[in-house]
């Protein structure tokens, strides 16, 4: 489906006055062929108020999509960066990731994951259901010290198991708030990174840049739990630094990185996933001072899965959003010639 047979689907649910519900569940089998962009997803909320599970299902489209090009219309139509150019915005992402995010204070915020996948489910007769589901919501504190991030609790998502007996998918990230970004800049000097289009956002528009980082230089970790491996007939952790590409999206006036996606490339995995990462950044709000730090991020697994001699495409995706950014310390106060009590 396009983007804009989804507006169309979405105005026919609407003039219809179909329910909530059974627009969510015709919107699980739908798969984009095209990316559905933030201020697209932000407008159709808008235009259209879609109920909350409804709502829930479009954010998924947009993660699911957010590898994919834009429609044609929705990129605006200027001139390409020259060469020059392109070296001048990527030193300034440079100087962002370098300077910028590495003076951030000390805070603390809320990390919210909505966790998602797309199984077969086996009912009695044999039959079977399937289409993206939610499976749960976990919130969990992140806090941001001394340049370092730390989660203060643990999900309890980790190492549980899916009601097919399969190992469930454990898609947690971190480095959101400036490793990421490090590690990608400078691994993409031993691989490649150019243009490739822009963008249009809120506001204006923003630079979109590919980059391509070969295995020997690539320092992404990437651990993940399960892909099916066909050959041993079970399910199998994967724990490396694997070849990986992507885009960054930049703020051409500032060099600010507004955005990310990361695909890893496995290459040795029996039957190899396919492992997607993104970032959003956004400006944010921490006593007075405006920052620009994460505003959501995805994890997103498709693998194969063979079950009642069949094979099964299947996907998980951790929606994650953070919010009530605040300030991480203390405050002390000196009482001279106070009675004691």
């Amino acid at each position: 489906m396009t983007v804009a047979q989804l507006e169309q689907f979405l105005a026919a649910q609407r003039t219809a006055h179909t329910n909530d519900g059974a627009t969510e569940q015709q919107l699980r089998s739908v798969e984009l062929a095209e990316r559905l962009t933030e201020l697209t997803l932000d407008r159709l909320k808008a235009q259209y108020q879609p109920g909350e599970e409804t709502v829930l299902e479009l954010d998924v489209l947009a993660d699911l999509s957010a590898f994919l090009d834009p429609p044609a219309n929705e990129i605006p139509e200027q001139d390409p960066l020259a060469e020059a150019e392109q070296q001048t915005m990527i030193a300034a992402a440079t100087d962002f990731v370098t300077g910028t995010l590495k003076r951030l204070p000390d805070f603390l915020a809320t990390r919210t994951t909505r966790s998602f996948e797309d199984v077969p489910v086996f009912t009695a007769d044999n039959s079977f259901q399937s289409g993206m589901h939610q499976m749960g919501t976990f919130v969990r504190q992140v806090a941001f010290r001394n340049g370092r991030e730390f989660a203060t609790d643990a999900d309890p998502a980790d190492g549980a198991a899916n009601s097919h007996g399969a190992p469930a998918a454990v898609l947690n990230s971190s480095g959101e708030f400036g490793p990421i970004l490090a590690t990608i800049m400078t691994d993409s000097e031993h691989g490649s990174i150019g243009f490739v289009r822009w963008e249009q956002i809120s506001g204006g528009v923003a630079a979109v840049f590919r980059y391509d980082v070969p295995k020997e230089a690539a320092h992404y970790e990437i651990k993940f739990c399960c892909a099916w491996n066909s050959a041993k007939e079970a399910f199998e952790t994967y724990d490396g630094t694997p070849a990986y590409h992507g885009t960054i999206t930049l703020d051409p006036s500032s060099g600010a990185i507004l955005g990310l996606t990361l695909e890893a490339e496995f290459d040795n995995l029996n039957e190899p996933p396919q492992f997607g990462l993104l970032v959003r950044y956004g400006a944010v709000e921490i006593e007075g001072k405006s920052l620009t730090c994460p505003l959501s991020s995805a994890v997103i697994v498709r693998s194969t899965q063979t079950a009642r001699k069949r094979v099964w495409d299947v996907v998980h995706v951790n929606d994650m959003r953070f919010t009530d950014y605040r300030r991480f310390g203390s405050t002390s106060r000196v009482l001279a010639n106070t009675p004691a009590r």
